[in-house]
């Protein structure tokens, strides 16, 4: 994709000096489709998180933010330059996102302290098989991918290693890329984690919510001290959308889940929740829906652009991408957005533009 001609000489973005995104393949420190695909190192067996934090493409990648031309950013995707919500250079000086940034800009530094936050999407197992996810269920198993299951079993050991060396708080984001319990690979890392090796650990369990019940919170008495947020991917407002978009669900399951969760997070067991839909033509009409169901739990909600990874064809994204302004729902879609009723606790995303 081209990226929009936009002048960000006087923005800043902290992203680079705080976020680690370990891949199947690739090391990012941004959303993949938010830097265009552009890697800072790659996934291997023998992973040296340290080693490639500051090495010279990570490096190299704070510069584009540092000289303003942000040259490695889809301007398109990237939500923070989509709503225009980055802070100033100015702003930054005068500390308001944090003293160790306008260190940052003053003396221009590409080598940085640890991640604030490593993303785990190195395991794509999951329990459901969204079409603008993938094609069919992916579940390592020793049994069946038993090369890939060991791989990843070394990549697991190399994360609870770096983030046990020292009891400095780093968040865990399990994961953008399956769901933290449909693999094994990620509900096991979750078991090991020791609490009292790093109390200071923190937790985003970025999941579809069908499997986060009772049963597996039980299991998982070992992270119950951890500061937990949590992120459900519902992709819907009613029934009928979601068993479009979230194939393999159960709509009753995760609404029970919800309200389970609910209670986690009343017990403050849980600190932050919210719910994400990627927005497409499948499930745009119960926008409104969705957000009354955040509203119903008093959780955030959160909305973005479908992105085609693909499991589509040109032609399949033609009739989902409703982004597009050719599409004949598109016009339906911006009037949808300006009647939805405002909820505070509700982000747009990068799919703000639309409501202007």
């Amino acid at each position: 994709m081209i990226n929009i001609k936009m002048d960000l000489t006087d923005k800043f973005c902290s992203r680079p000096w705080d976020f680690f995104e370990i891949q199947e393949k690739n090391i990012y420190n941004c959303c993949p489709t938010w830097v265009n695909h552009v890697t800072i190192g790659e996934t291997t067996t023998d992973l040296d998180i340290e080693k490639i934090w500051n090495g010279d493409l990570a490096k190299n990648f704070r510069k584009s933010i540092l000289d303003g031309s942000f040259k490695f950013c889809n301007k398109e995707l990237c939500p923070q330059i989509k709503n225009n919500s980055l802070p100033t250079i100015q702003e930054v000086k005068e500390g308001k996102i944090g003293s160790i940034y306008s260190t940052i800009i003053e003396y221009k530094l590409t080598q940085t302290d640890k991640p604030g936050t490593i993303n785990l999407c190195y395991d794509r197992s999951c329990n459901l098989r969204c079409p603008s996810c993938r094609k069919d269920f992916i579940y390592y198993t020793e049994k069946t991918y038993k090369k890939e299951f060991d791989r990843l079993t070394l990549i697991n050991e190399a994360v609870l290693k770096y983030v046990h060396s020292e009891k400095k708080e780093i968040t865990l984001n399990i994961t953008g890329s399956g769901d933290p319990f449909g693999s094994k690979h990620f509900y096991n890392l979750l078991k090991q984690l020791n609490y009292n090796k790093n109390p200071k650990i923190k937790l985003l369990l970025q999941t579809n919510g069908v499997l986060f019940d009772e049963k597996r919170w039980e299991d998982l008495k070992n992270i119950h001290k951890f500061h937990i947020d949590t992120i459900i991917s519902l992709d819907a407002g009613d029934k009928q959308s979601y068993d479009l978009t979230r194939r393999g669900g159960d709509w009753n399951k995760v609404n029970h889940n919800l309200g389970f969760i609910k209670k986690l997070q009343e017990q403050k067991l849980i600190n932050w929740v919210r719910l994400d839909m990627v927005v497409q033509n499948n499930n745009y009409k119960t926008i409104p829906q969705f957000i009354d169901i955040a509203r119903k739990h008093d959780f955030h909600s959160y909305t973005s652009r479908i992105v085609n990874w693909g499991t589509f064809t040109p032609i399949e994204f033609m009739y989902h991408n409703i982004f597009n302004t050719n599409h004949k729902n598109y016009i339906d879609l911006k009037r949808l957005v300006k009647q939805v009723s405002p909820y505070e606790k509700h982000d747009w995303g990068n799919i703000s533009d639309i409501l202007n």
